[in-house]
């Protein structure tokens, strides 16, 4: 059984391709899989592997006095969540392209069943959910704000054009597991919003810390993660639910492809996409084929020619 794990930090790092380099070796060292971002901001990641060497992977983490304090959220699954292992270097680790720094100045947090709290008591706010279009399509919590944006680069704009009057309200925002909710409010702390929180660790720490709780039917749905699952229900348990592997989109009798892939079921919109692709892939590669034995052709005339006038010279 795999123990996964997700965690990020914003936190000044001085040289993250040095980082990036300790964090392969360790990875590979402990035979564990996922993925981390690493940039002068901070870090990011997900990964899992064996209970053993992920409390490994935390423990060395935690030597380290910029990550001494480092929250992993943690969940289990009975199957292989990653099949690689991959550290990259970006110049953010969750991109909003805003001259901003949670570091310095961000949403306060809210715990988790206080945010339930409030809920419970329908308390006056403004529920935000930061996440894209088709994260929210699989679940969220009721009576929340789908900004319906495609990126999270979408965001301030956003904000910018619909919430520009509602700056002194009580807004509640949240995201998987709470990293772009640190950006988000940010930004919007930035633009003058005064009353500003985001659930602390996100949807993730919600449902770790409501998984006891009775009666809880504030989140509607699923909750997309970024491995083998697709997506959580608020058991942290994987989904039971059918979903599209390309664009995680709940599939349903009308809107499932008739035939699996490789990999899976797709949605009919994803299966014609791939298809399509694959034919104008085809294509291109007939016509490469064609252009070289164009050229193939035209050389072997010139070639041709050249040994006849060759011939010609040496009977001459």
């Amino acid at each position: 059984m795999d123990v996964v794990i997700s965690f990020y930090k914003f936190v000044t790092i001085k040289n993250p391709s040095l980082l990036r380099e300790s964090l392969q070796a360790t990875t590979a060292r402990l035979q564990i899989m996922g993925s981390i971002i690493v940039a002068e901001e901070g870090i990011n990641g997900m990964l899992s592997g064996s209970e053993a060497n992920i409390r490994s992977f935390e423990q060395e983490m935690h030597t380290d006095a910029r990550f001494a304090d480092l929250e992993f959220k943690e969940s289990l699954y009975d199957d292989v969540s990653f099949r690689r292992m991959l550290v990259k270097q970006k110049k953010e680790i969750i991109t909003l392209r805003q001259p901003i720094d949670p570091q310095k100045d961000t949403g306060a947090y809210l715990d988790p069943l206080e945010f339930k709290k409030w809920q419970d008591e329908a308390k006056d706010m403004v529920i935000l959910d930061t996440r894209n279009d088709y994260e929210v399509a699989l679940g969220t919590f009721k009576n929340a704000v789908d900004p319906k944006i495609r990126s999270f680069g979408e965001f301030p704009e956003w904000v910018d054009q619909n919430l520009s009057a509602d700056k002194e309200k009580t807004i509640v925002t949240f995201c998987t597991g709470g990293i772009r909710c640190e950006k988000a409010t940010a930004y919007m702390k930035m633009k003058g919003f005064t009353n500003v929180y985001q659930i602390e660790g996100g949807i993730l720490k919600y449902f770790e810390k409501t998984l006891q709780e009775e009666g809880d039917n504030h989140w509607q749905g699923d909750c997309v993660v970024f491995d083998k699952r697709k997506a959580i229900d608020k058991k942290l348990e994987p989904s039971r639910k059918e979903i599209c592997y390309v664009c995680l989109a709940e599939l349903t009798p009308a809107n499932k492809a008739s035939e699996p892939r490789a990999a899976g079921h797709a949605c009919t919109t994803c299966d014609a996409q791939m298809e399509q692709s694959h034919r104008e892939r085809v294509a291109r590669g007939m016509q490469r084929h064609a252009d070289n034995l164009k050229r193939r052709h035209t050389f072997l005339l010139a070639q041709k020619e050249h040994f006849k006038g060759l011939r010609h010279d040496h009977m001459s």
